[in-house]
């Protein structure tokens, strides 16, 4: 015990000889229990309460160090394993599925195990990893029982040196409700941006439909999945904005059936703003239902905000106002009246982002006026364009003429 400790002690002995009983047994209380909170790992295999790690509802990062003066105890002679000087803590499951992730320090090279068993053996291995290299994450998605002491061993490839980092282990939340196509979410279609909170946080990769081929979509990708029913405009665009998904992606296919055979019609994963994918569509074969997928871009995860918008019923024809800047950070101000039949002009702008779009109905005979007002620089990076189904009625940019 340093010195600093013994004073401590002493300090405290002298002030609970003036407590009152009851004050002293809270206060002993308190301090045992400070004394019991922070996880530490162990030289060997222990179950003792100093080295069991807290199972939480996410991943929250605990101290697991290896430092050099602790020694080999045991190779479990699989995933890249040796006789190597290893570090071990333990968990008792809470759920039937754990998360363990390991997190070196300083760009060591990982591998990360999990048994049961008593101490001394024989063990039995539920998991082990050494997927990454330098100072990658090594993480096991394990299926636990309830009550179960985990035995959790890391040590470092190849070397005895020492190795610190942190692990979480936790307990994911259950898949969310549209995993599948066919538990897909039903999408409302809006005239205009309606947002809904969505989350793929426990998705799981959906087998047997065709890969995206954007938005980094891989093995470990979590998607999930939207349908609509195409509306008589032909027409449908979606956005996605906010959440903690910050870099999703999403794809829309045609399918028989929400078993049957999908195909690819488009995937999109950066034309809208702040990185978030955009899509639009004008030529949908209305009443035959369409699937949505969505997920996080290298295999990422979160919660979204997603939006389905169709052009306004009334009128004879729709035409789609396309807003464009190749910079992403919209139009600085600068703006795109539009007046109908001699009316007064309502302006539109892109506030940030690659693309926006406005939908403006109209009557057989109409006649439509665009003016556009230049505000601030990096005109070369701000288009727009009227469209009516795939035909183009009027561009103008880059540098659109102000007018």
């Amino acid at each position: 015990m340093d010195r600093l400790l013994k004073k401590m002690i002493m300090k405290q002995h002298s002030t609970l000889r003036k407590m009152p009983a009851c004050a002293m047994a809270m206060f002993t209380l308190f301090f045992a229990t400070n004394l019991a909170t922070g996880q530490t790992t162990s030289d060997a295999c222990s179950y003792a309460v100093a080295n069991q790690y807290t199972v939480n509802t996410s991943c929250v990062f605990q101290t697991f160090n290896k430092p050099t003066s602790y020694v080999a105890d045991y190779n479990p002679g699989t995933c890249n394993s040796g006789t190597r000087d290893d570090a071990f803590g333990w968990f008792q499951a809470t759920s039937t599925t754990t998360i363990v992730t390991f997190d070196p320090l300083n760009s060591h090279d990982a591998i990360l195990h999990v048994f049961t068993g008593a101490c001394g053996g024989p063990y039995t291995q539920i998991g082990c990893a050494d997927a990454g290299g330098n100072g990658a994450n090594e993480t096991l998605n394990l299926t636990t029982v309830i009550g179960t002491n985990y035995l959790i061993r890391t040590q470092r490839y190849a070397t005895s040196n020492a190795m610190d980092g942190s692990i979480c282990v936790y307990n994911p939340p259950p898949p969310p409700a549209n995993d599948e196509p066919c538990a897909a979410t039903a999408l409302a279609l809006n005239t205009t941006c309606a947002y809904g909170s969505y989350t793929n946080v426990s998705a799981t990769l959906t087998s047997g439909i065709p890969d995206p081929g954007c938005g980094g979509y891989s093995g470990s990708s979590q998607d999930v999945w939207f349908s609509f029913v195409a509306p008589t405009t032909s027409t449908v665009h979606f956005e996605i904005s906010g959440g903690t998904l910050t870099n999703g992606a999403m794809a829309l296919y045609a399918a028989t059936a929400c078993n049957g055979t999908f195909v690819l019609i488009e995937c999109n994963d950066n034309d809208g703003a702040a990185n978030n994918p955009w899509l639009h569509f004008y030529d949908l074969v209305p009443g035959n239902t369409y699937y949505l997928r969505v997920w996080g871009n290298g295999g990422t995860s979160g919660t979204f905000d997603l939006c389905a918008v169709t052009p306004p019923t009334s009128g004879d024809c729709h035409y789609a106002l396309h807003l464009n800047d190749t910079g992403g950070d919209g139009w600085g101000g600068s703006t795109i009246g539009v007046s109908i039949n001699g009316g007064g002009f309502t302006n539109y702008t892109l506030t940030t982002g690659d693309r926006g779009m406005v939908y403006l109905a109209m009557g057989l005979g109409d006649i439509i006026v665009l003016n556009y007002t230049v505000v601030g620089g990096f005109q070369n990076e701000i288009s727009y364009t009227l469209q009516c189904g795939n035909g183009v009625l009027f561009s103008d940019g880059p540098t659109p003429t102000a007018g």
